[in-house]
């Protein structure tokens, strides 16, 4: 399929705090509606529901899954979702992607899923890119198995270029180059403090990348 388009700002819905997918702009190019944010934090959520809401999301509409972690307590996190909803990112990215929050801390069973992905790598945001049948095409683990998490760097910035690239049907390289314009110029200044409470700590403790055999 050939790569089309061009940007243009957009107004986008706010990520709903329930199990809703939300419509956005659309793009001709993309599907006829695009969710916004997959994504609820309840302790009553079941996190395998949530990322079943998002695959199938994907299948009916020929996208595949962004799936990242994600914390209350964890800025980059926040600055990962609020990437995810900029006017002028959210309608180029929901043409190949249903993003797909997971909360490790208050979802039931938001731990145990990302576990399947990372390997028991308890850093968050980590990301993970899915067919719509739950294949993985795609992850945030560099070849020397550093979490990229939410881009700042510019090793950080070419990795996710290098996930874009390999998994992208719709979205252009210039809007790929864009995007990662925008990691760059956003630093994560003005990031919530993180606290070093037991429930982060214990996080922290568990965060050593495995090697895979």
């Amino acid at each position: 399929m050939s790569r089309r388009g061009l940007f243009a700002p957009a107004r986008v819905l706010p990520t709903t705090v329930a199990l809703l997918l939300l419509p956005v702009g659309g793009w001709a190019a993309g599907p006829a509606q695009d969710p916004a944010l997959v994504s609820m934090a309840s302790d009553t959520v079941k996190a395998a529901e949530v990322l079943a809401a998002g695959l199938q999301e994907a299948a009916a509409t020929d996208r595949l899954v962004f799936l990242h972690s994600g914390a209350p307590w964890c800025g980059w996190c926040k600055r990962l979702e609020r990437w995810l909803e900029r006017e002028d990112i959210a309608p180029v990215f929901t043409r190949d992607f249903v993003a797909v929050k997971i909360d490790v801390d208050e979802m039931e069973g938001g731990k145990e899923l990302m576990d399947r992905y990372t390997g028991g790598y308890r850093g968050v945001p980590f990301l993970v890119i899915l067919g719509a049948d739950g294949t993985v095409l795609a992850d945030s683990f560099t070849p020397d198995r550093r979490n990229i998490g939410s881009p700042r760097a510019e090793w950080e910035i070419e990795h996710w270029n290098v996930m874009m690239r390999a998994t992208v049907r719709r979205i252009t390289d210039e809007e790929i180059a864009y995007m990662a314009r925008t990691w760059a110029e956003d630093g994560g200044e003005n990031l919530p403090v993180q606290p070093v409470t037991e429930l982060v700590r214990g996080h922290m403790l568990n965060t050593e990348r495995p090697s895979r055999p």
